[in-house]
């Protein structure tokens, strides 16, 4: 099961903001009024992002079954180098962090600190947990009651910070007797997380500096040995967490894909 990091962690900005120039807009807030100040070092502490049930944010993303083109590298702009995800163009959708309890999936995932869609137009959840110094992944489930519940074998450290440039590791998991859109499933699943860049993000309504670069591809190996692969790429701010997110269409071969699946960018 590809199952690709769904994540949103925002604070907003107070005082002289190094991370924010050139931008035009002088009132921009990050949602959900939490308080962060960004020390603008090019590393993201945990404590330079908020995961708690909860947090929500609006994102600009391409229409459903649609793709999208998207220059995973960037261009060096004045010796920096920069992405332009500016176009206001595609839907408004609100992603969040939501609380488990009183969930059907509650009982599977005691340890989850929240739930948060696989997805823009997911019917499939994430189940989370921060612990120590890493996001994990405990599993996944349908909204609907038992129509898809997998339980990873051991917790996936999916983020390990603080974040920074040059930072890689893979992790492992399998899921025995799990189920997939009601039907039986098993995989080994294998996540591979490389933050290999440092630059310019420009947003709809905003431009960041010193924003990382978060590469994730994902291998599944299902029973009977069919294997999918999946790449996600996302950009990460202090204090906003997930700017943006590229994700490529399944056994992409290419590490920069020119077309994504999923395209989401931070907006009002």
């Amino acid at each position: 099961m590809l199952a690709l990091l769904a994540c949103v962690a925002l604070g907003a900005c107070a005082g002289e903001d190094p991370i924010f120039r050139d931008t035009g807009v002088t009132d921009y807030q990050a949602p959900d009024g939490l308080t962060c100040l960004p020390n603008g070092d090019g590393v993201i502490s945990l404590d330079e992002l908020a995961f708690k049930a909860g947090v929500k944010a609006s994102y600009r993303v391409n229409p459903a079954g649609s793709q999208v083109g998207v220059n995973i590298a960037g261009e060096m702009v004045s010796g920096t180098l920069e992405w332009d995800f500016s176009s206001r163009s595609g839907n408004v959708f609100e992603a969040k962090l939501s609380p488990i309890d009183g969930t059907w999936y509650a009982q599977h995932f005691p340890d989850a600190d929240f739930a948060v869609e696989a997805g823009a137009s997911s019917d499939t959840l994430q189940l989370l947990r921060i612990e120590g110094d890493s996001l994990q992944l405990l599993g996944l489930a349908s909204k609907q009651p038992d129509r898809t519940l997998m339980i990873y074998d051991k917790p996936l450290a999916l983020l390990r910070f603080p974040l920074e440039v040059g930072a890689k590791y893979v992790t492992t998991g399998s899921v025995t007797n799990g189920k997939l859109d009601g039907l039986p499933i098993a995989t080994d699943d294998t996540y591979s997380v490389h933050i290999d860049a440092s630059g310019t993000v420009r947003l709809p309504f905003v431009k960041l500096h010193k924003a990382l670069r978060v590469r994730l591809d994902v291998t599944s190996r299902a029973v009977g040995g069919a294997t999918a692969t999946s790449r996600q790429v996302q950009w990460f701010a202090e204090c906003y967490g997930e700017v943006v997110r590229a994700v490529s269409k399944r056994d992409e071969p290419a590490a920069d894909f020119a077309q994504a699946v999923e395209l989401r960018r931070l907006t009002f």
